[in-house]
């Protein structure tokens, strides 16, 4: 433990701030939000580094601690009240779009499974029954199960 306390008793404030960007920029690549809050503890903990000093061995790494936890705590509930409700729920979820629009059926359907298209775009497709629609024929899709449509006969 000696080690790791003499290593981060020797960080400078911008070392915490380096850290922070180095967060950011991971946080840019991945899809979550998860090193937000660590980045924001960590760029605090350098502002505070650079007002206090260092008063006592260790002292960093606990307020690290702190306001790790702190802002993981409180970022998402901030997060989740900036959302605005919006009249177009639907809007990037295409799937959702698509239900109750008639389609015809490109491919010959067997076991209830076959290809529609919708649109300018060719969906896979299920019928809800285990029918067999032939290519030409027109079909009401029911729902969106990921990336396949579930149709029923029109």
């Amino acid at each position: 433990m000696e080690p790791f306390v003499t290593l981060v008793d020797a960080v400078p404030f911008w070392g915490w701030w380096v850290l922070a960007i180095a967060l950011v920029a991971f946080e840019v690549v991945l899809p979550t939000t998860h090193l937000l809050w660590p980045a924001i503890a960590a760029f605090v903990t350098g502002i505070l580094v650079l007002i206090l000093g260092d008063p006592f061995p260790a002292w960093q790494v606990a307020a690290f601690a702190v306001l790790t936890v702190a802002a993981a705590l409180v970022g998402p509930r901030y997060l989740r009240q900036t959302y605005e409700e919006t009249d177009h729920p639907e809007l990037n979820r295409r799937g959702t779009r698509v239900t109750g629009e008639t389609a015809t059926v490109v491919e010959t359907f067997s076991g209830g499974k076959g290809k529609v298209k919708l649109g300018d775009t060719q969906w896979l497709a299920t019928t809800r029954d285990g029918s067999s629609p032939v290519a030409g024929a027109r079909v009401r899709v029911v729902e969106a199960d990921g990336t396949k449509l579930v149709v029923t006969v029109a």
